[in-house]
């Protein structure tokens, strides 16, 4: 009878605890990811690499009167930080991936981005919208030194280690459940 219990228990734990790393991986923010400094050319666009959870996610840009200098995911607040070192007023042309950062409503539409520069907040122009990718230009003012854009999601929202983890959990507690259940029959 013991030697059950202390089965059940293990089992209870365990599925608590990976619960618990489901919910808090999927909680706590990977405060930044930092873009490289370094762009590729390709024709008149570059693209600047952004290190989101250890991955790259390219992102292609053309920008007029400046240049970018660093590229930041915020996660927890689904927005692109773009730090521009301005020498004129000019426009910056952005490619955004709609499987690296979107911005949608509740019923899955298309959202307008919240864009500020420098804090303050500015309009952007959509200049393409496909499934692929959504392509914005932002106007700016020489001195500029950061454009922010906030969108709904910024990708990766749950890696395929909280979808394991998740299935692990609900198949602890349905093994739990069964079992117990079988337990409780056999004691009447």
């Amino acid at each position: 009878m013991r030697m059950i219990y202390k089965k059940y228990m293990f089992l209870s734990v365990f599925s608590a605890f990976c619960l618990l790393v489901l919910f808090s991986s999927s909680m706590i923010p990977a405060t930044q990811a930092q873009g490289n400094n370094g762009t590729q050319a390709q024709g008149n666009n570059s693209t600047v690499d952004v290190q989101i959870d250890g991955k790259s996610y390219p992102i292609t840009y053309n920008i007029t009167g400046g240049e970018i200098s660093n590229v930041t995911a915020m996660k927890e607040n689904s927005t692109l930080l773009i730090d521009i070192a301005t020498n004129d007023d000019g426009t910056l042309i952005l490619e955004l991936p709609r499987n690296i950062m979107d911005s949608k409503n509740p019923q899955n539409e298309d959202e307008d981005y919240i864009l500020f520069a420098d804090g303050i907040q500015t309009g952007a122009d959509q200049i393409v919208t496909n499934n692929q990718v959504r392509t914005l230009s932002v106007d700016f003012d020489n001195g500029v030194e950061q454009i922010e854009i906030a969108g709904t999601r910024i990708v990766p929202e749950f890696g395929p280690l909280s979808a394991l983890l998740l299935a692990v959990g609900v198949l602890g507690v349905l093994a739990i459940t069964a079992k117990l259940t079988k337990f409780r029959m056999f004691r009447n």
